[in-house]
């Protein structure tokens, strides 16, 4: 056989030694998301007046995915994603697009079936995982505190890009179960502060069962602040637990949530503000293309912004509407409330979060809006 006769030789084997490993393991990519815009109208807002405007869905937060796995054999995949949030009204990253292009998760991680899946980077809580599946109705989708009271809690409350934040950065999480019967999960935030490794951390975990009749469990959560209080040298810290679920009854599917929160304040000699919150809430599959669900969350406060005496209650009330021109693309309809009573008036993040006028006692509003996934 020739010199050159032996190159080809070689080449060709190599080339079926390479397309046999291929043939062996398998990749699968996808590109998905979620659009969706609304005009909304609320009113008491800043200055005393009402806005209308154009925004992200109020339902359902806008978002796109870039996800993968990849077959390694003996039960093993290698995982990734990434996703970002985008704004339509203005084709910004919305409200996590603080410096960030994957704002909303960016992680890779190894699923090794039932021992396991390990995922690293910047992604949910154990305890977010858990409370968007099974503790609200409308799965804490929305694009704002009006229609998303909970997403004050469970999130880093200490954050500035951005300010509560329902992700953590440089996190490491662990995930196990039997599917249908338990679920469990934890995850570390490394703070990566130099100096001081107890700042910025986090902590959280998750325990339920789930299964198509019903889902419930249990979750606590905790976040240090990325700096002590520099008078005393205390580190404070936001803490959560709650406990909840749902359950299916024919085309309606009743939740039920108890979340407790307490957060210290970064300001010496402030007290440690505390939550208790209780959440109702129903899905309706009304009709083959139509799904109503409502929501009631009610907020008992004390010591809210840190101070004493400023006890007060939130209630909020959140209705929603679905109609599915297609199985991709679905037209929306919200209206919602939100009341302040005694202390809770002059909550300084919800008056900011809300746009409220800080005399007004509630604001109210309604929304329509469509929703395409791809």
């Amino acid at each position: 056989m020739s010199h050159s006769k032996h190159i080809r030789f070689a080449a060709s084997a190599l080339a079926l030694a390479m397309a046999a490993a291929a043939s062996a393991q398998s990749a699968n990519v996808e590109l998905a998301g979620q659009l969706g815009i609304s005009v909304t109208h609320r009113n008491n807002q800043t200055g005393g007046g009402s806005l209308n405007d154009v925004g992200d869905n109020t339902l359902s937060a806008s978002w796109f995915r870039l996800s993968g796995t990849e077959d390694l054999g003996g039960g093993l995949r290698a995982l990734f994603r990434l996703e970002s949030s985008v704004a339509l009204d203005t084709g910004t990253g919305g409200a996590l697009g603080a410096g960030k292009l994957f704002n909303r998760q960016a992680w890779v991680g190894i699923d090794t079936g039932a021992t396991g899946a390990l995922t690293v980077g910047r992604q949910f809580h154990a305890s977010t995982d858990r409370a968007i599946r099974s503790f609200d109705a409308f799965n804490l989708a929305g694009a704002g505190l009006h229609v998303t009271p909970l997403a004050l809690f469970g999130v880093n409350r200490f954050g500035s890009a951005p300010a509560n934040d329902s992700r953590v950065d440089n996190s490491v999480k662990y995930r196990v179960g039997v599917p249908g019967v338990v679920d469990a999960a934890v995850s570390y935030g490394l703070g990566e502060v130099a100096g001081n490794g107890n700042l910025g951390k986090s902590y959280s975990g998750e325990i339920s069962s789930t299964n198509a009749a019903y889902s419930i469990g249990a979750v606590a959560y905790r976040v240090n602040a990325p700096a002590a209080i520099a008078t005393t040298g205390a580190v404070p810290k936001h803490e959560l637990w709650a406990v909840g679920g749902n359950f299916t009854m024919g085309p309606v599917r009743p939740y039920a949530s108890w979340f407790d929160s307490k957060l210290d304040s970064t300001t010496a000699g402030r007290l440690t503000q505390t939550n208790k919150i209780l959440h109702l809430g129903v899905a309706w599959k009304a009709t083959g293309v139509t799904t109503l669900t409502g929501g009631y969350y009610h907020d008992k406060g004390r010591s809210l912004n840190g101070l004493a005496g400023r006890d007060g209650v939130k209630d909020t009330m959140v209705l929603g509407a679905d109609y599915s021109l297609s199985k991709r693309t679905t037209l929306t309809a919200a209206a919602f409330k939100n009341s302040f009573k005694d202390g809770y008036v002059l909550e300084a993040v919800n008056i900011a979060g809300l746009g409220r006028n800080a005399t007004a006692t509630s604001t109210t509003g309604f929304s329509l809006g469509m929703r395409h996934l791809f």
